[in-house]
């Protein structure tokens, strides 16, 4: 009898842990992807500080010594956590209302259109954007390579370049690491160019469609915040227009990188404090401890 009840003890605590066991486990899974639900939440609010921080920069006068204007990442680390920013100046970029012909056709072509192609795209985008106008003369023929229908107003987002069928395929954020809309000038600042437009400019280029750097009037900020080790990742990133009066700025869109994913490298020896301010990195070294 005795042997028996061992025998019922041990299969009772056999099916009692067949049952446990899996909740238990199934309830640590729920409780570490809460953690690093939690903890990527913390690094995302503290990406999106940053990035007001390097936006009051930009606006008040400083951010252009501190960060690169083309798109450059710049890295700094503080205790266990990393940071990358990465900011574009739009008046190296190409303003799609803007431009004329020569200036669009060039931006086309950094997006590796044969020219003949890029002098197509470049009168489709005219046409789209000032149908109006084409329109008051013979009607002209429509191109291959442009949109089914044309919108006979100004372009109010570069993502509407996706409607032509030659870009249909290309991803946002690389029409956008050529194209704007925010700029409002018709020329393109050589040295706040990307690398991917200042190749194209460099190729040659009619030197009346690049002037030097002008009174910036938008910016595109990315930040990136990563605990290292951890591969938890907060980032936040806008575009921005600086106020006409004093030093405020305004967010007028998300960055296309940051919600497609296209983060900068979290990786460099940079300064937080001259990145961030006194302040930031005051704060920063608080956090990390």
């Amino acid at each position: 009898r005795s042997g028996f009840s061992l025998v019922a003890v041990l299969v009772f605590m056999l099916i009692v842990s067949a049952i446990v066991v899996p909740f238990a486990v199934m309830a640590k899974t729920w409780l570490m992807i809460a953690n690093n639900e939690v903890e990527q939440e913390r690094l995302s609010l503290l990406a999106e500080g940053l990035g007001n921080v390097v936006a009051s920069a930009l606006t008040g006068g400083s951010g252009a010594e501190k960060f690169p204007l083309d798109s450059t990442p710049t890295a700094c680390q503080s205790g266990a956590f990393s940071f990358a920013v990465r900011v574009q100046d739009h008046g190296g970029l190409i303003d799609l209302n803007a431009a004329d012909d020569r200036l669009l056709a060039l931006g086309f072509a950094a997006l590796g259109f044969e020219q003949q192609t890029s002098d197509d795209l470049a009168k489709a985008a005219i046409r789209f954007r000032d149908s109006a106008k084409l329109f008051a003369g013979l009607p002209q023929p429509r191109g291959a390579v442009g949109p089914a229908e044309d919108k006979q107003a100004p372009f109010e987002s570069v993502s509407e370049l996706q409607e032509f069928s030659a870009l249909s395929s290309i991803q946002l954020q690389t029409l956008d690491g050529v194209f704007t809309v925010n700029s409002k000038r018709g020329t393109i600042s050589a040295d706040r160019a990307p690398g991917r437009l200042r190749a194209a400019l460099a190729s040659g280029s009619d030197a009346t469609v690049v002037q030097a750097s002008a009174e910036p009037s938008a910016y595109t900020v990315d930040v990136v915040v990563r605990r290292d080790g951890s591969g938890i990742t907060g980032e936040a990133g806008f575009i921005i227009e600086k106020s006409p009066a004093g030093a405020a700025f305004s967010r007028v869109a998300r960055s296309p990188a940051i919600e497609a994913g296209v983060l900068p490298p979290v990786a460099g020896t940079a300064d937080c404090e001259a990145l961030f301010g006194t302040e930031a990195a005051r704060i920063l070294r608080g956090w990390s401890s």
